[in-house]
This record gives structure tokens, C-alpha cells and sequence, in this order.
């Protein structure tokens, strides 16, 4: 039997993940998916972080997961619009768009994880070199991409799980910012989208001292800091 077929607008596009038929079937206009529905709801999960991904001063990450429902009904909250927080001038307009986002935990969480990434990994090349030893630095962002995950995984897995879904099964939305995070850890990742987006908010708005209703904050910094200075003595 085929399956059934709902329209899902969104901007930039919603991405399907967790669906059994794998099939998207894209309609003429840029901003919405056919998407093709399974009895498995439909996750849709954004990655980023703030700061600039060249200079590697990432100091939150966020990750939003949702139903696609729930996605969209956030979207459309925002009135459909591609937002950019940084491209955002007016701090009336900042406030007014943070708080229309609010996360429920049963079908739309959003974490936001304090990292300070440049600050540790500096700290342990410092301390390698003071030593004389040399610092491979792909295998450094490696272990620090893992150390995160591991300090993470229990808080997301909880969440995809309610669903009926695990990490491996979806895609994550990211740009530059996080796409070797997800690389590095064996994860699909697709183009920036919907989910990226709020994310992108979520980021943008613990950086400057503000958070959206529902947001999970977790302060990894000295955590992973210690791990990383253990395993690269």
C-alpha cells in the first residue's frame, strides 16, 4: 500500500529523517517537501554554534530535536522567515524572536551546551608544547568531538528514544560550524535547514545572555576540559 503524503513548509526546506521509504518527493517551490509518512514520526534535528567556525571560538553549541510538526509549528512562529541572529541588528527584534521559541521536551527539546572550545583546546596545546611533545591536531578534535558526545549522548538518546528513533537512524542539519563534529562521529548530516535554524537561535541567544522558554542548559567546559587533559598528559 503507498503511502500517504503531507505537505510540511518550512523554510530552507524540512528534511525527512526516520522515515522507512526513505522517499521525499520535492514540489516546485523552494520552501516545502512532500514528505512521505511511515506510522514512525518524522524527527527533524539542527546543530550549531556560536562563534566563528574559522577561528574555532565555539563557546555554545546547540542541538534542537523535533517532530516535524513541531518544527514547523516554531517556524511558522517566526513568521516562515530565513532568520540569521547575526544579521539581526535591533535587540528589540532579537527578544521578540527569541521569545516566540518555546521548547516542550515531548515534541521539541533544545539543548544548549556551554563548551568554550578554543579556550581548552589552547590550554592543551599549551600544556603539550611546555612539555616538548608534539600535538597532532586533527586526533585533538577528535577525542574533543568524542568527549562531548559522551558528556551529551545520555540527554539526546532520551529524547529520540521517546520517539522510537535512535542517533544513527537520523540527520542532523548543520553548517560549517559543526559539520566535522558530526563527520567525526559517524553521523549523516544534511544542509542547513529548519531545525538549523532554531538552533542557530537557541546558540546566538545563550551567547549573549538570553534563553528561549524549555532550553536544556548544560555547561560541559570543565568536564571535558579534565578528560581531554587526562588523555593528553
Amino acid at each position: 500500500m503507498p503511502h500517504s503524503c503531507d505537505h510540511v513548509q518550512a523554510i530552507w526546506g524540512c528534511f525527512q529523517i526516520g522515515c522507512a521509504s526513505k522517499h521525499v518527493c520535492k514540489n516546485q517551490s523552494s520552501y516545502s517537501h512532500t514528505v512521505c509518512r511511515t506510522a514512525m514520526p518524522i524527527l527533524i534535528v539542527g546543530m550549531d554554534a556560536s562563534g566563528n567556525p574559522t577561528s574555532g571560538n565555539h563557546k555554545f553549541v546547540a542541538i534542537v530535536i523535533g517532530t516535524e510538526e513541531q518544527i514547523a509549528y516554531l517556524v511558522r512562529r517566526l513568521e516562515n522567515r530565513a532568520i540569521h541572529m547575526n544579521m539581526i541588528r535591533s535587540k528589540k527584534e532579537q527578544n521578540r524572536i527569541i521569545e516566540k521559541l518555546t521548547f516542550n521536551h515531548t515534541d521539541c527539546i533544545a539543548f544548549c551546551i556551554r563548551l568554550e572550545r578554543k579556550t581548552i583546546l589552547e590550554k592543551i596545546r599549551h600544556a603539550r608544547q611546555q612539555k616538548g611533545r608534539y600535538v597532532d591536531d586533527m586526533k585533538l578534535l577528535r577525542t574533543y568531538h568524542y568527549l562531548v558526545w559522551r558528556e551529551i549522548r545520555d540527554h539526546v538518546e532520551k529524547f529520540l528514544h521517546q520517539h522510537g528513533c535512535g542517533v544513527d537512524e537520523v540527520v542532523f542539519q548543520c553548517d560549517g560550524d559543526c559539520r566535522d563534529f558530526v563527520k567525526d562521529l559517524g553521523w549523516r548530516h544534511e544542509a542547513a535547514g529548519s531545525a538549523h535554524m532554531l538552533a542557530d537561535i537557541v546558540a546566538w541567544a545563550n551567547s549573549h545572555g538570553r534563553e528561549p522558554v524549555g532550553a536544556v542548559r548544560l555547561d560541559l567546559t570543565d568536564s571535558v576540559y579534565k578528560q581531554m587533559a587526562r588523555r593528553f598528559k
